[in-house]
């Protein structure tokens, strides 16, 4: 499939884009103010700078569904094997360092993941992204100075992917034609560069209401001064404890082990994407959302491309060919 004609490739990959398009505009795009933000500041790992660790604010934070929660394993309502769920009521950010190296140069990520307890899907509210227990990654991308050169958020189903590079990245190392200015990701303006930070600063990642997807980036202090409905108190894991949820004397896996869904996180479903994006993708469990590091060991691959033909290559688990396929020389 990845040697298919240019013309088929080419009309199959405007008709992606075109139904992602049409479908993300199914949701309304929010702005909603501050005053109604939740401010979720997660601790520092071990050896990481504030720098190297992004704080989120989440519009409309009353909404259980718009608050970061905690993955957890409860009785079903029917007996029998544990429900999946992610509590809102408590916030974990969950986090792994991994280290890699290119051509050019030897790096390491700080990957930050977090949960919702879902993107809210019904007769007045459509989202395409809709379902139970997403994710979202955010991956920062150090050098060998332990500057952050590049941050990359996308859902943990593989979808609406966005790449931030800052100042410390040279600029020999971005796609070509990168934009100057901003760049549009699917109804959100984002920045092309971020700017710099200033003494005791994070990256602040704005999270839309309802879909939790990054609205806005930007460098912030995050004391007193920035007027939020609530400042939560935000616990931080280790990405492999996913895979260690207490449940009685026991414990079980946040993912599927075993079996077609090995790789898949529990309880999960896409409805709407599995409908209008399946038979394009060649993927019957498109938009699903995935395991990612923390000792995942399943073939699915965490593509980022709905080309199908480019599936392996857009492949988040292999992050060097990852940025290659998408233009990134670092």
């Amino acid at each position: 499939m990845h040697h298919l004609p240019l013309p088929l490739r080419s009309l199959i990959g405007c008709l992606l884009t075109g139904i992602v398009m049409l479908t993300g505009a199914c949701a309304p795009v929010h702005h909603q103010s501050r005053d109604d933000a939740a401010l979720f500041i997660p601790p520092l790992p071990t050896g990481s700078p504030s720098a190297n660790v992004p704080a989120f604010l989440v519009e409309n934070g009353k909404q259980p569904y718009n608050r970061i929660g905690t993955p957890r394993a409860v009785d079903g309502h029917t007996g029998g094997d544990p429900e999946i769920i992610v509590d809102p009521a408590s916030a974990t950010t969950y986090h792994q360092r991994t280290a890699f190296s290119t051509a050019r140069g030897s790096y390491t990520n700080e990957v930050f993941r977090i949960h919702f307890r879902e993107v809210p899907l019904g007769w007045d509210t459509i989202n395409l992204t809709g379902g139970k227990n997403p994710g979202l990654l955010v991956i920062y991308t150090l050098n060998q100075e332990a500057e952050p050169v590049l941050i990359t958020t996308v859902h943990t189903c593989g979808c609406y992917l966005a790449f931030l590079p800052t100042t410390a990245l040279p600029q020999e190392a971005y796609p070509a034609d990168w934009p100057e200015q901003n760049q549009w990701i699917y109804g959100y303006t984002l920045p092309s560069r971020l700017p710099e930070l200033g003494e005791d600063e994070r990256y602040l990642f704005t999270l839309a209401d309802q879909t939790h997807r990054v609205s806005g980036v930007e460098p912030h202090q995050l004391d007193g001064s920035l007027p939020v409905a609530e400042r939560i108190a935000t616990a931080l894991a280790p990405l492999n404890s996913l895979y260690q949820l207490p449940y009685h004397s026991q414990t079980v896996s946040f993912f599927e082990t075993d079996g077609p869904r090995a790789g898949y996180v529990k309880s999960n479903c896409k409805p709407l994407e599995r409908i209008l994006l399946g038979w394009l993708a060649l993927d019957f469990r498109v938009g699903e959302d995935k395991a990612y590091l923390g000792g995942d060991t399943s073939t699915v691959p965490l593509y980022t491309s709905l080309k199908f033909w480019a599936r392996q290559e857009s492949d988040l688990k292999d992050f060097p060919r990852f940025l290659a396929y998408w233009g990134w020389k670092l």
